[in-house]
């Protein structure tokens, strides 16, 4: 049965412990509201000081201003339940079609309320308005007017969400009633920063905040942002963490490269880092960092059964034991599903990576387990937003110092047969899924541009997977119909670098396209989603934000805007380093793997702080 919430009424939450010497400043701001239909509802989370005394001689004199007896109220809880439980509490009684927050040491412009009302009528497709704010302290009362971190808009609201930051003061927020019976309240999750979870709730259905100072805020020594945020409460060198990273196996892909870059970062910083993944094809290369490696047979699916997943669990449980492992990350299903586990069960954090839309078997029963989650795109912490899955986006990043130092190996073109005058496109990805229909889509446009346009163009697709042969096939066929090999098929490669320095463009996505802009190539972006085109500084932070295709586009993989491109860039060619110069510093700024290898590190500190 739905609840049935009272028109235009807004009920405002207020969690109170020990705030006897601000509780009342607090209420008497709320009674001057200029927007009178309100209820408060006072939740006391077991004070031990004189402020449930003053709260009860406040509503004796004050409960003829309010339209119904029932619309200020006291709960006292009998036991300390913190900050999440109690105004968890008073959202669950709250009648009004608006919930506004407010803490109980803080105070609101009489206006606030009104504005915020007002706010969400006339923007309908915004569910929660916050406000800026203005300090206080007290032995000044007066506001002042500070640096605040507030944004506004939408967007870039989300935008600073994605990268674990916070621009809205959860004191200030009013929504929409429905969205709380959508969501629920605040959870122990992120203990001292329960509010920054409750607003990366809120981000799905419209979040804003009014550009006023309508919430001031006092600042006082036993606030409790302060006390949790205390930087000597916690501390630890990134020398002293020992990080075990997981992976199901060693196959070449974007996940398996992405780890690589950051192993090899960790060990460049002297981070003691484990790996444990089952044998594959880049074993050679992750050998070669001198890191240690475990092995185990992970199976292709989460277990099910208790017994088997009992005996995994015990070798790796081992291993973290053995190696004193503090921080575990994780990267896919089942491996991970299995290591989520553990870190409850040992009391270590435990991270994982979510690397594309795929996690559906773990996505409801796991993932909210981990301690952090990052995404490694804009569309994926969208989507992990649609399953109630917070998140802080960090991309794939590379050491760009890697690629342009590096001088082509030019056996490549001779050993394929492909003259030095031929226009040379190279796509590089697994074979496999939809990623199989856009190589296809690749193959066959090549073949038009060759049969019908007379172009001098060859094509190299670096990769392997189930579909392979089947791809094999259809080049073979297509090198018969005309009469010379232009198709190459080379399988899957660990120096796909000497591939990319050998190519006059590249067609990818994702982690393809950010190492195709570090060998300075211009680029096509095409993904699993779908199409975006030639990437220049104009679009490449759009581009970025559809993750180049692969997670989400803005039109589908249709052969004639792939056919079209690749003639443009052909008939071009004196331009081609003009497109692939305008990427590379914006790429190098933003994919940089010792500045995002920093926010991972942030990430690790954060998630051990909550277990201390």
């Amino acid at each position: 049965m739905k609840f049935s919430r009272i028109d235009g009424l807004v009920s405002i939450v207020i969690s109170n412990y020990n705030n006897e010497n601000y509780i009342l400043e607090c209420l008497n701001s709320i009674l001057n509201q200029s927007y009178e239909n309100i209820e408060i509802i006072i939740v006391d989370d077991k004070s031990t000081d004189n402020s449930v005394s003053k709260i009860k001689n406040w509503i004796r004199k004050n409960k003829n201003s309010f339209k119904n007896d029932n619309y200020i109220k006291l709960i006292e809880l009998p036991k300390n339940v913190g900050f999440s439980g109690a105004v968890t509490y008073g959202l669950f009684l709250a009648q009004g079609e608006y919930i506004a927050m407010h803490d109980g040491d803080d105070k609101s412009h009489k206006d606030r309320i009104k504005k915020q009302v007002s706010f969400l009528n006339e923007h309908k497709e915004i569910s929660a308005v916050g406000t800026n704010y203005a300090t206080f302290n007290n032995d000044d009362p007066t506001p002042i007017s500070e640096p605040t971190g507030i944004e506004f808009g939408v967007d870039n609201i989300k935008d600073v969400y994605s990268t674990g930051l916070n621009c809205v003061c959860h004191g200030s927020l009013l929504i929409k009633g429905s969205v709380f019976d959508s969501i629920g309240g605040l959870s122990r999750k992120l203990e001292g920063a329960e509010d920054y979870e409750f607003i990366t709730k809120l981000l799905p259905f419209g979040i804003d905040n009014i550009d006023e100072e309508l919430y001031y805020y006092r600042l006082h020594e036993n606030q409790r942002s302060k006390i949790y945020y205390d930087i000597n409460k916690f501390a630890i060198d990134e020398k002293d963490l020992k990080v075990l990273m997981v992976l199901d196996s060693l196959n070449i892909g974007g996940t398996e490269t992405h780890v690589y870059s950051l192993i090899k970062e960790f060990l460049d910083r002297g981070i003691k880092v484990c790996l444990l993944a089952d044998h594959g094809p880049y074993s050679s290369e992750f050998l070669k960092l001198g890191c240690t490696i475990y092995n185990i047979d992970f199976p292709l699916y989460v277990i099910k059964d208790s017994a088997t997943e009992s005996r995994y669990k015990n070798k790796i449980k081992q291993i973290i034991l053995a190696e004193n492992i503090n921080i575990i990350h994780a990267h896919q299903s089942p491996s991970g599903a299995l290591c989520i586990d553990i870190g409850k069960e040992l009391e270590i954090p435990c991270i994982f990576t979510v690397h594309g839309l795929y996690y559906y078997d773990i996505l409801y029963d796991r993932l909210n387990l981990s301690d952090s989650v990052i995404s490694v795109s804009q569309p994926t912490y969208d989507w992990l937003l649609e399953y109630n899955v917070q998140s802080t986006v960090i991309p794939n990043s590379i050491d760009f110092d890697n690629y342009v130092s590096k001088s082509p190996n030019l056996s490549i073109k001779e050993e394929l047969g492909i003259d030095e005058d031929a226009f040379t496109i190279v796509y590089c990805s697994r074979i496999a899924w939809s990623k199989t229909r856009v190589a296809e889509n690749l193959l066959r446009v090549c073949r038009d541009l060759v049969r019908i346009e007379n172009l001098n163009l060859h094509l190299i697709i670096v990769g392997d997977g189930p579909d392979f042969n089947q791809l094999v096939g259809i080049a073979n066929r297509t090198n018969a119909l005309l009469g010379k090999k232009c198709i190459h098929l080379v399988g899957g490669k660990t120096n796909v670098v000497d591939y990319y320095l050998n190519a006059d463009c590249i067609v990818g996505t994702g982690r393809v396209a950010i190492e195709a802009f570090a060998c300075k190539k211009p680029v096509i972006a095409s993904g699993n989603n779908g199409y975006f085109g030639i990437l220049s500084n104009d679009n490449i932070e759009s581009a970025w934000r559809v993750y180049f295709g692969d997670h989400k586009s803005i039109k589908s993989n249709n052969a004639s805007f792939l056919y079209n491109d690749i003639k443009y860039v052909y008939e071009n060619k004196d331009r081609l380093s003009e497109y692939a110069e305008s990427c590379y510093d914006w790429a190098r700024n933003f994919f940089d793997i010792k500045s995002n290898t920093d926010r991972l590190i942030r990430v690790y500190m954060n998630s051990l702080k909550n277990f201390h």
